[in-house]
């Protein structure tokens, strides 16, 4: 079995990655703050999170420097959100997805 697939990450950690990949796409650096103004959460918070992601190392970040994926980051980042996807396309012809869904989503990847 792949690392990829024994890797079990919590609801927010799943969605502090796919944060991190999302702010990706659209921008060469990656700081704390960006994290932060995307999620709307403190930048207390982020940082806690983002130290737990560097010891699985699923992020790189040196003090004060910018974010990005490992490669095992992007690889793991990629297959969770293959399921957000399924999951969220499942989901919105059933039900109303309220605003700020995005970590229930993320919860329900977190028990498969």
């Amino acid at each position: 079995m792949k690392v990829v697939e024994k890797m079990k990450l919590t609801g927010n950690q799943i969605m502090y990655l796919l944060t991190i990949k999302k702010i990706s796409t659209t921008k060469h650096v990656i700081r704390s703050v960006d994290v932060a103004s995307q999620m709307d959460y403190s930048r207390a918070s982020i940082h806690k999170m983002l130290g737990t992601l560097k010891k699985l190392n699923l992020i790189e970040q040196e003090y004060y420097s910018s974010i990005k994926l490992t490669p095992l980051g992007s690889r793991v980042a990629n297959g969770y959100l293959k399921k957000y996807e399924i999951l969220e396309k499942t989901l919105e012809p059933v039900v109303k997805l309220p605003e700020g869904y995005h970590l229930g989503v993320c919860n329900l990847i977190e028990l498969m």
